[in-house]
Protein backbone atom coordinates (compact mmCIF):
# COMPACT_ATOMS: atom_id res chain seq x y z
CA UNK A 1 0.00 0.00 0.00
CA UNK A 2 1.26 3.42 -0.57
CA UNK A 3 2.17 5.70 1.71
CA UNK A 4 1.45 9.18 1.91
CA UNK A 5 4.92 10.09 1.72
CA UNK A 6 5.23 8.01 -1.45
CA UNK A 7 2.62 9.73 -3.16
CA UNK A 8 3.86 12.24 -6.45
CA UNK A 9 3.29 16.14 -6.34
CA UNK A 10 0.01 16.94 -8.83
CA UNK A 11 2.55 18.58 -11.08
CA UNK A 12 4.66 15.53 -11.67
CA UNK A 13 1.28 13.13 -12.34
CA UNK A 14 0.00 15.83 -15.08
CA UNK A 15 3.98 16.91 -16.46
CA UNK A 16 3.63 12.68 -17.11
CA UNK A 17 0.45 12.78 -18.88
CA UNK A 18 1.12 16.45 -20.68
CA UNK A 19 4.35 14.63 -22.36
CA UNK A 20 2.86 11.01 -22.79
CA UNK A 21 -0.63 11.98 -23.67
CA UNK A 22 -0.34 12.94 -27.34
CA UNK A 23 1.96 9.76 -27.70
CA UNK A 24 -0.61 7.90 -26.15
CA UNK A 25 -3.19 9.30 -28.28
CA UNK A 26 -1.63 8.44 -31.48
CA UNK A 27 -0.35 5.15 -30.99
CA UNK A 28 -3.42 3.55 -28.65
CA UNK A 29 -6.85 5.62 -27.99
CA UNK A 30 -8.10 8.75 -26.19
CA UNK A 31 -9.20 5.71 -23.21
CA UNK A 32 -6.10 6.26 -21.26
CA UNK A 33 -6.54 2.92 -19.67
CA UNK A 34 -5.82 -1.12 -20.38
CA UNK A 35 -7.89 -2.78 -23.39
CA UNK A 36 -10.14 -5.60 -22.31
CA UNK A 37 -9.97 -8.84 -24.25
CA UNK A 38 -12.36 -12.08 -24.24
CA UNK A 39 -9.79 -14.70 -25.21
CA UNK A 40 -6.17 -15.22 -26.79
CA UNK A 41 -7.86 -15.85 -29.84
CA UNK A 42 -10.14 -12.23 -29.74
CA UNK A 43 -9.31 -10.07 -32.56
CA UNK A 44 -10.97 -6.60 -31.35
CA UNK A 45 -9.16 -3.56 -32.26
CA UNK A 46 -7.30 -1.51 -29.22
CA UNK A 47 -10.45 0.63 -29.77
CA UNK A 48 -13.14 -1.78 -28.75
CA UNK A 49 -10.99 -3.66 -26.16
CA UNK A 50 -10.74 -0.55 -24.79
CA UNK A 51 -14.34 0.70 -25.03
CA UNK A 52 -15.30 -2.85 -24.00
CA UNK A 53 -13.47 -2.14 -21.01
CA UNK A 54 -15.79 1.10 -20.02
CA UNK A 55 -18.47 -0.85 -20.79
CA UNK A 56 -17.98 -3.35 -18.25
CA UNK A 57 -17.23 -0.67 -15.81
CA UNK A 58 -20.35 1.01 -16.58
CA UNK A 59 -22.66 -1.89 -16.09
CA UNK A 60 -21.29 -2.18 -12.24
CA UNK A 61 -22.17 1.87 -11.50
CA UNK A 62 -25.85 1.07 -12.38
CA UNK A 63 -26.82 4.72 -12.54
CA UNK A 64 -29.09 6.24 -15.16
CA UNK A 65 -30.94 9.17 -16.02
CA UNK A 66 -30.88 11.95 -13.50
CA UNK A 67 -27.94 10.64 -11.30
CA UNK A 68 -24.72 12.30 -10.68
CA UNK A 69 -21.42 10.36 -11.52
CA UNK A 70 -17.86 11.95 -11.12
CA UNK A 71 -14.82 10.09 -13.12
CA UNK A 72 -12.11 10.79 -10.99
CA UNK A 73 -8.64 10.87 -12.51
CA UNK A 74 -11.20 11.46 -15.95
CA UNK A 75 -8.33 11.51 -18.84
CA UNK A 76 -8.92 13.34 -21.74
CA UNK A 77 -12.94 12.55 -21.12
CA UNK A 78 -13.62 9.60 -23.36
CA UNK A 79 -14.93 7.83 -20.50
CA UNK A 80 -16.78 10.21 -19.15
CA UNK A 81 -18.75 11.08 -22.60
CA UNK A 82 -19.72 7.27 -22.98
CA UNK A 83 -21.04 6.88 -19.64
CA UNK A 84 -23.24 9.83 -20.38
CA UNK A 85 -24.65 8.90 -23.48
CA UNK A 86 -24.66 5.11 -22.63
CA UNK A 87 -26.89 5.59 -19.05
CA UNK A 88 -28.31 9.40 -19.60
CA UNK A 89 -26.58 10.25 -16.27
CA UNK A 90 -24.87 13.58 -15.92
CA UNK A 91 -20.95 13.38 -15.42
CA UNK A 92 -18.46 15.23 -14.02
CA UNK A 93 -15.06 14.52 -14.66
CA UNK A 94 -11.93 15.61 -12.83
CA UNK A 95 -7.93 15.87 -13.41
CA UNK A 96 -4.96 17.21 -12.27
CA UNK A 97 -4.22 18.28 -15.26
CA UNK A 98 -5.15 21.75 -16.84
CA UNK A 99 -4.33 20.43 -20.52
CA UNK A 100 -6.82 17.22 -20.26
CA UNK A 101 -9.66 19.54 -18.74
CA UNK A 102 -9.22 21.37 -22.26
CA UNK A 103 -9.10 18.62 -24.14
CA UNK A 104 -12.38 16.89 -22.40
CA UNK A 105 -14.09 19.96 -22.84
CA UNK A 106 -13.38 20.39 -26.27
CA UNK A 107 -14.34 16.76 -26.88
CA UNK A 108 -17.63 17.23 -25.04
CA UNK A 109 -18.30 20.42 -26.69
CA UNK A 110 -17.77 18.58 -30.25
CA UNK A 111 -19.76 15.74 -29.36
CA UNK A 112 -22.82 18.03 -28.41
CA UNK A 113 -22.72 16.39 -24.70
CA UNK A 114 -21.44 20.07 -22.60
CA UNK A 115 -25.08 19.68 -21.56
CA UNK A 116 -24.25 16.56 -19.35
CA UNK A 117 -20.62 15.97 -19.46
CA UNK A 118 -18.57 18.34 -17.85
CA UNK A 119 -14.77 18.79 -16.53
CA UNK A 120 -12.86 20.66 -14.08
CA UNK A 121 -9.35 21.12 -12.51
CA UNK A 122 -9.37 19.19 -8.65
CA UNK A 123 -7.09 16.97 -6.84
CA UNK A 124 -9.18 13.84 -6.12
CA UNK A 125 -7.25 13.56 -2.52
CA UNK A 126 -9.23 16.42 -1.98
CA UNK A 127 -12.43 17.02 -3.54
CA UNK A 128 -13.44 20.63 -3.32
CA UNK A 129 -17.44 19.08 -3.37
CA UNK A 130 -20.33 18.40 -0.31
CA UNK A 131 -20.80 15.33 0.88
CA UNK A 132 -22.95 13.39 -0.51
CA UNK A 133 -22.74 15.14 -3.43
CA UNK A 134 -22.70 11.95 -6.46
CA UNK A 135 -24.36 8.80 -6.62
CA UNK A 136 -21.69 6.81 -8.28
CA UNK A 137 -18.34 7.32 -8.73
CA UNK A 138 -15.42 5.75 -11.38
CA UNK A 139 -11.68 5.59 -11.06
CA UNK A 140 -10.66 4.07 -14.05
CA UNK A 141 -6.91 3.69 -13.74
CA UNK A 142 -6.34 6.70 -11.84
CA UNK A 143 -5.85 5.82 -8.29
CA UNK A 144 -2.71 4.16 -8.61
CA UNK A 145 -1.32 7.61 -9.20
CA UNK A 146 -2.86 8.70 -5.60
CA UNK A 147 -2.66 7.73 -2.13
CA UNK A 148 -5.33 4.74 -2.03
CA UNK A 149 -6.61 5.68 1.55
CA UNK A 150 -6.83 8.81 1.12
CA UNK A 151 -8.12 9.08 -2.26
CA UNK A 152 -11.01 6.39 -1.10
CA UNK A 153 -11.76 8.04 1.94
CA UNK A 154 -12.98 11.24 -0.31
CA UNK A 155 -14.75 9.14 -2.77
CA UNK A 156 -17.05 7.60 0.34
CA UNK A 157 -17.41 11.33 1.12
CA UNK A 158 -18.78 12.68 -1.65
CA UNK A 159 -21.17 9.64 -2.45
CA UNK A 160 -24.52 9.82 -1.28
CA UNK A 161 -25.49 6.41 1.31
CA UNK A 162 -26.41 3.46 -1.39
CA UNK A 163 -23.87 5.31 -4.36
CA UNK A 164 -21.50 2.86 -5.83
CA UNK A 165 -17.61 3.14 -6.08
CA UNK A 166 -16.29 1.44 -9.10
CA UNK A 167 -12.26 1.50 -9.85
CA UNK A 168 -9.72 -0.37 -11.64
CA UNK A 169 -6.30 -0.72 -10.28
CA UNK A 170 -2.84 -1.89 -11.73
CA UNK A 171 -1.75 -4.83 -9.53
CA UNK A 172 1.80 -5.95 -8.82
CA UNK A 173 3.61 -9.72 -9.97
CA UNK A 174 2.55 -12.19 -8.47
CA UNK A 175 6.54 -13.22 -7.93
CA UNK A 176 6.51 -11.09 -5.15
CA UNK A 177 9.49 -8.65 -6.92
CA UNK A 178 8.04 -5.51 -6.91
CA UNK A 179 8.71 -3.01 -4.23
CA UNK A 180 7.26 0.15 -3.33
CA UNK A 181 9.48 3.27 -4.54
CA UNK A 182 9.68 6.18 -2.32
CA UNK A 183 10.76 8.42 -5.28
CA UNK A 184 8.74 10.89 -5.49
CA UNK A 185 9.38 11.34 -9.15
CA UNK A 186 7.64 8.16 -9.61
CA UNK A 187 4.14 8.65 -10.82
CA UNK A 188 2.69 5.39 -9.86
CA UNK A 189 2.32 2.81 -7.49
CA UNK A 190 1.07 -0.90 -7.24
CA UNK A 191 -1.46 -2.78 -4.45
CA UNK A 192 -2.03 -5.91 -4.68
CA UNK A 193 -5.36 -7.80 -5.06
CA UNK A 194 -5.40 -9.16 -1.45
CA UNK A 195 -4.87 -5.69 0.36
CA UNK A 196 -8.26 -4.04 -1.21
CA UNK A 197 -11.15 -5.72 1.13
CA UNK A 198 -8.86 -3.59 3.92
CA UNK A 199 -9.01 -0.59 1.63
CA UNK A 200 -12.16 -0.47 1.08
CA UNK A 201 -13.17 -1.32 4.30
CA UNK A 202 -11.00 1.27 6.05
CA UNK A 203 -12.72 3.71 4.03
CA UNK A 204 -16.28 3.23 5.62
CA UNK A 205 -17.21 1.15 2.33
CA UNK A 206 -19.11 -2.21 1.69
CA UNK A 207 -16.86 -4.48 -1.17
CA UNK A 208 -19.20 -6.03 -3.36
CA UNK A 209 -16.33 -6.84 -6.31
CA UNK A 210 -12.84 -7.82 -6.71
CA UNK A 211 -12.42 -9.19 -9.75
CA UNK A 212 -8.47 -10.17 -11.22
CA UNK A 213 -9.01 -9.48 -15.05
CA UNK A 214 -4.93 -9.59 -15.81
CA UNK A 215 -5.78 -12.27 -18.11
CA UNK A 216 -7.90 -10.05 -19.96
CA UNK A 217 -5.75 -7.57 -20.00
CA UNK A 218 -2.64 -8.45 -20.59
CA UNK A 219 -2.15 -8.04 -24.04
CA UNK A 220 -2.38 -4.67 -23.81
CA UNK A 221 1.65 -3.73 -23.16
CA UNK A 222 2.24 -5.50 -26.70
CA UNK A 223 -0.41 -3.83 -28.26
CA UNK A 224 0.76 -0.19 -26.97
CA UNK A 225 4.31 -1.11 -28.59
CA UNK A 226 2.87 -2.25 -31.76
CA UNK A 227 0.96 1.01 -31.78
CA UNK A 228 3.57 3.07 -30.82
CA UNK A 229 6.42 1.58 -33.86
CA UNK A 230 3.47 2.22 -36.64
CA UNK A 231 2.95 5.57 -35.50
CA UNK A 232 6.57 6.37 -34.98
CA UNK A 233 7.24 8.58 -37.70
CA UNK A 234 4.38 10.37 -38.25
CA UNK A 235 4.37 11.57 -34.10
CA UNK A 236 8.36 12.54 -34.79
CA UNK A 237 7.19 14.78 -37.46
CA UNK A 238 4.40 16.27 -35.93
CA UNK A 239 5.71 16.55 -32.69
CA UNK A 240 9.37 17.43 -33.42
CA UNK A 241 10.30 15.16 -30.26
CA UNK A 242 11.53 11.47 -30.81
CA UNK A 243 9.18 8.61 -29.39
CA UNK A 244 12.48 7.39 -27.35
CA UNK A 245 12.88 10.65 -25.71
CA UNK A 246 9.76 10.30 -24.76
CA UNK A 247 9.45 7.24 -24.00
CA UNK A 248 12.54 7.11 -21.69
CA UNK A 249 10.81 9.90 -19.98
CA UNK A 250 8.09 7.63 -19.49
CA UNK A 251 9.80 4.58 -18.26
CA UNK A 252 11.94 6.55 -15.59
CA UNK A 253 8.97 7.59 -14.25
CA UNK A 254 7.21 4.17 -13.69
CA UNK A 255 7.52 1.10 -11.31
CA UNK A 256 10.48 -1.62 -12.23
CA UNK A 257 8.63 -4.08 -13.08
CA UNK A 258 8.17 -6.38 -15.48
CA UNK A 259 4.26 -6.89 -15.92
CA UNK A 260 1.18 -5.71 -14.16
CA UNK A 261 -2.05 -6.82 -13.41
CA UNK A 262 -5.84 -4.94 -13.43
CA UNK A 263 -8.20 -5.52 -10.83
CA UNK A 264 -11.99 -4.00 -10.89
CA UNK A 265 -12.80 -3.09 -7.81
CA UNK A 266 -16.46 -2.30 -6.90
CA UNK A 267 -17.99 -1.30 -3.51
CA UNK A 268 -21.31 1.12 -2.08
CA UNK A 269 -21.99 3.07 0.81
CA UNK A 270 -23.99 1.50 2.95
Amino acid sequence: MTSPSAVPPGDTVSDYYSSLGPLLQMAWDDNFHFGYWDSPSDTSSVQEATDRFTDLLIERLRVGPGDRVLDVGCGIGKPAMRVATSTGADVLGITISELQVKQAAGSARLAGLSDRVAFQYADAMAMPFESAAFDAVLAFESINHMDRPTALREMARVLRPGGRLVLTDVTPPSDGSYRPDDDPGVVTSLTRLEDWPRLVDDAGLVLDELTDVTENTKDTANRMIDGILRCRREFEARHGVSVQEVLDAAKSALPTVPSAGCAIVVAHKS
